[in-house]
């Protein structure tokens, strides 16, 4: 896991290698390449050490291409050697290096052959590529002026920033898709690329993964649980390779325990916040959890003292709302598995939005099922005036100020809402591309804040593919959400 920056080095701070030193603090790089119009454009990353151990070349550069990459690709040991039997030779045991051989060999359509969380730069031929995982799990922003473009992995590293409201993220109190609180200053959007030619200041934007359209899936119930514990077993396999101590973030909820469960981890850390012990109580769950499989449960208790001293350090991380009050909690996880050792952990991000497991979406979910009679009944249209179309009823559970915010969450959510799927498909859809971006933002910002990566294996794109086409039932059942998962 690593920071990446680079650009015309007017726009991007002289200092984004020590900004970005705890993303990588293993190795810091940085290349000067000329540009046929005499300037100069820089490329640059800071390196934490999780595959491979060893220092390796950073940028890394073959055939007058450079990479700047930050992530993991799950799959590059298949990958790497399916190029080998192209003639591609390696020179270290890195995915930063298969990646670079992938794009040299296949172009921007290398991507759809990653299984991966990942942000990358680039240049090759006078050309900058900037790609973003599927799902946005790691972050990449630029800005594109009349000077030049500018890229990194956090809003610190732009020489200027200036501030700028965006209405919809005012209202939904968080940042999402290429919206950021700054003027000129934008991300690539989960699932896309852009191409950037300085010598003619030709700035492309390229969509190449979408969230799955999802028929229903006619398939049994057996026949779903098995198909989803074979994804999800190989998912998780896959995320637990690395060549450093790994851990997991352990709840006492089903998503993180079935993590547990198929890995059987040694170490496990949990929160728990002593005055709200008599109402969200994890402790009990995870001592009872870890006396039946025999790991080790370490439970973080921070106080209130430890939440004031670590505020301004807080602020400087996250950098934009995030609208959730779990920021402080995972930066408490975070600390205490960099402070034993830990430089992976596993997180069970992406269940809630894909399964529909929220509160929120059994309410909704209740409430359709109850009014599918009545209103398809005599009195359908008086029912559908009081209680409104489905992506109204969401807006009116989504909006953070009341029934003032419903017009304008229903006038941006309501072209996204999809007559032919049902209210559960629209629901895991709007909920993983819009809803899931700040949580993944505070997974990548605290954990990274303390050199630790952190990896999601429900947000294997396999698996999401599968939860796209789940028939309503293996969602929802007697009230409950994520029926399949339990």
């Amino acid at each position: 896991m690593c920071g990446i920056f680079g650009g015309h080095p007017e726009l991007v701070s002289g200092r984004s290698e020590e900004l970005l030193r705890r993303r990588g603090p293993d190795q810091q790089g940085l290349a000067r390449l000329p540009l046929a119009d005499g300037r100069e454009f820089v490329i640059g990353q800071t390196r934490l050490n999780v595959v491979c151990r060893e220092d390796v070349p950073i940028p890394m550069e073959h055939e007058g291409a450079y990479i700047s990459f930050n992530g993991e690709i799950y799959n590059w040991p298949e990958l790497r050697h399916q190029l080998e039997s192209l003639g591609h030779a390696f020179r270290t045991r890195t995915d930063t290096e298969v990646m670079l051989h992938a794009f040299l060999e296949w172009g921007p359509s290398c991507l759809e052959r990653l299984n991966g969380m990942f942000a990358v730069a680039i240049f090759h031929a006078g050309r900058l590529f900037l790609a973003r995982d599927r799902l946005g799990v790691k972050p990449l922003f630029y800005t594109h002026t009349s000077r030049g473009l500018a890229f990194s992995s956090e809003l610190k590293c732009f020489r200027e920033l200036d501030f700028a409201e965006v209405p919809i993220c005012q209202q939904l109190e968080f940042y999402f898709d290429e919206h950021t609180p700054f003027r000129n200053v934008k991300s690539v959007r989960p699932g896309e690329y852009v191409l950037y030619e300085p010598a003619i200041d030709r700035f492309t934007r390229h969509r190449w993964w979408s969230f799955p359209e999802g028929g229903e899936s006619q398939a049994d119930e057996a026949s779903a649980v098995d198909e989803f514990l074979d994804l999800f077993t190989d998912a998780c396999r896959i995320r637990s390779v690395a060549d450093v101590p790994v851990t997991l973030f352990l709840s006492g909820g089903i998503d993180s325990s079935l993590i547990q469960a198929v890995l059987q981890l040694d170490t496990t850390y949990t929160i728990q916040f002593a005055e709200f012990e008599e109402t969200i109580n994890e402790r009990d769950y995870v001592l009872e959890f870890a006396e039946q499989l025999g790991f080790e449960p370490r439970i973080v208790t921070p106080d209130r003292q430890q939440f004031l001293d670590s505020f301004p350090e807080l602020a400087r991380s996250i950098e934009f709302p995030v609208g959730s009050l779990s920021v402080f909690p995972l930066y408490a996880l975070s600390r205490a598995a960099h402070e034993d050792g830990y430089v992976v952990a596993l997180s069970g991000e992406g269940a809630d939005e894909l399964f529909t497991g929220y509160y929120r979406h059994e309410l909704l979910l209740l409430e359709a099922s109850r009014l599918q009679e009545e209103l398809s009944g005599p009195y359908g249209t008086l029912c559908r005036r009081y209680f409104g179309s489905p992506v109204e009823r969401f807006c009116r559970m989504a909006s953070r100020h009341g029934p003032g915010g419903v017009p304008q969450l229903l006038e941006f959510f309501g072209p996204l809402w999809k007559e032919e799927q049902t209210f559960a498909q629209n629901l895991s859809r709007i909920e993983a591309t819009v809803f899931l971006q700040p949580l993944l933002v505070m997974a990548d910002r605290l954990s990274m804040r303390n050199s630790l990566e952190v990896r999601n294996p429900f947000l294997d794109y396999r698996l999401v593919e599968f939860s796209a086409g789940l028939p309503e039932h293996l969602r929802f059942r007697n009230g409950r959400g994520k029926w399949l998962l339990r």
